[in-house]
């Protein structure tokens, strides 16, 4: 059996966090089993749909390195990869014949407003609320009188009665349903004749050939009745895994951020793709994130490794590990990241490598880089100094080096200042680091001189030396 797995997003906004993580579980599967990872856009909310969302999710997943293998822009031996292409093709119409010549598809005329008030009379009750089946029997009679109401109907799937549903979650284990509590015959096609998302899912997953869904636990539920369509179906029935809910580093929903949290955002603040990619990997297993390349982080990939409590989407952490990733690169390795925020320095290639030597300790995200750069070359603020300060100052710009600065001329600048002034320790180095930086921390000043060079680094020691 070959692998194949999907993502089957909705084009209403941009990639976040959850979605991306859902996508990745998928991608690492498909690619430690020698799979195919499938992109499908299921575009059947009309109102929420927007403009120019599909060409921005496939973008955030080429970024991530998680380019799929079959999808509307990629082609593939399984497409059309659009719910409404696939509409229009009649996939969804032969399916629903086929339940109808099953009796397992009705017609259903009753109204929102109607089933509001069933459930509240429910509640009310204590029952737990939900369809009740009422409109399974209804006669040619019964529906032509709604229809000259003016109701158009939906179609509903016929759950069997008192049956259980069983499946085995990869992640979950065995997950069991009782079909009397699953609030009654679920809409399939709306009255619009737009296919809901169970019942498409399940068809489109059937004349896919996927073998695996993953997804988020929060689709447990719809796994049963989809379950149940497979079989109605005569379709093989997939495997599945569900991921434990995303939570934010509060423990509280991760939707009030998700905004901040897309890819999109991501890739402007300067966070890399491997370091989102490395710590989404780990989430839920317990196990510390390894800045690994995609490849290897899918070799050791394991569903039995997810655990099913809530896992927290922690902003410092991803801080930590991308810091950690940007220190271990070259200027060759990162250029390609950086370029974008490195764009109006007006510096040549080799003056960048030299600055990012400098500053990369210093930094978590390549947005920073702006203010090393201001650090180095801007105009920062007179430093607030003492007149003894100011004195030591002056001293040591009488024994700067001449330049041009290599990463000797720190230790050799400062052994001069030491053998005149008698300083040590911070009160050697902090007068200094304040006149050349207008900051108490930042890069190592070894580093810094050379990329400053000679003028600007006398410049600022004048400038506090008055």
């Amino acid at each position: 059996m070959t692998v194949r797995v999907r993502f089957a997003p909705s084009p209403t906004g941009k990639l976040h966090v959850g979605n991306v993580r859902t996508a990745l579980m998928n991608v690492l599967f498909a690619r430690k089993e020698g799979g195919t990872f499938v992109l499908r856009f299921e575009d059947t909310d009309l109102e929420r749909e927007v403009p120019g969302a599909e060409q921005n999710m496939i973008e955030a997943l080429d970024w991530l390195g998680m380019t799929p293998d079959e999808s509307p822009y990629h082609g593939g031996d399984f497409g059309p990869y659009r719910t409404r292409e696939r509409a229009a093709r009649g996939d969804y119409a032969a399916a629903m014949k086929k339940l109808q010549d099953k009796g397992l598809a009705y017609e259903c005329f009753m109204s929102k407003e109607e089933l509001d008030l069933l459930r509240k009379i429910q509640t009310s009750r204590g029952l737990p609320p939900g369809y009740d089946n009422r409109h399974r029997t209804l006669s040619d009679g019964e529906k032509a009188k709604y229809r000259a109401e003016g109701r158009e109907p939906v179609i509903r799937f016929k759950l069997p009665d008192d049956a259980t549903i069983e499946f085995t979650d990869l992640v979950r284990g065995i997950v069991r349903y009782e079909t009397k509590n699953l609030g009654g015959d679920p809409v399939i096609i709306r009255s619009n004749g737009i296919p809901m998302f169970t019942f498409g899912g399940a068809v489109d997953d059937i004349n896919q050939n996927i073998t695996h869904v993953v997804r988020g636990e929060d689709h447990v539920t719809n796994t049963a009745l989809q379950v149940a369509l497979f079989q109605a179906l005569d379709a093989e029935v997939p495997k599945f895994a569900h991921l434990p809910l995303l939570r934010d580093s509060d423990g509280g929903k991760l939707s009030k951020r998700l905004d901040g949290l897309s890819v999109a955002s991501l890739k402007a603040e300067g966070y890399t793709p491997q370091a989102v990619v490395s710590f989404l990997s780990v989430l839920g297993t317990g196990h510390a994130p390894e800045l690994k390349p995609l490849a290897e982080l899918a070799r050791t990939f394991d569903f039995g490794n997810i655990g099913r409590a809530p896992v927290r989407f922690d902003m410092e952490q991803v801080d930590r590990l991308n810091a950690l990733f940007l220190n271990e690169m070259n200027w060759s390795d990162v250029k390609r990241l950086a370029e974008p925020f490195v764009k109006d320095f007006g510096m040549s290639d080799n003056e960048l490598a030299n600055f990012w030597e400098a500053v990369k300790f210093n930094i978590a995200k390549l947005d920073e880089l702006k203010l090393q750069h201001d650090i180095c070359f801007g105009n920062p603020p007179k430093a607030e100094l003492s007149a003894e300060d100011v004195a030591y100052v002056v001293a040591a710009e009488e024994v700067l080096p001449k330049g041009p600065y290599t990463a000797n001329t720190w230790n050799d600048w400062v052994n001069s200042i030491k053998s005149h002034t008698g300083r040590k320790g911070k009160a050697l180095f902090m007068p200094l680091r304040l006149a050349l930086t207008g900051m108490d921390h930042g890069p190592e000043l070894g580093n810094l001189l050379p990329v400053m060079g000679e003028d600007k680094v006398r410049q600022r020691l004048r400038q506090n030396a008055k």
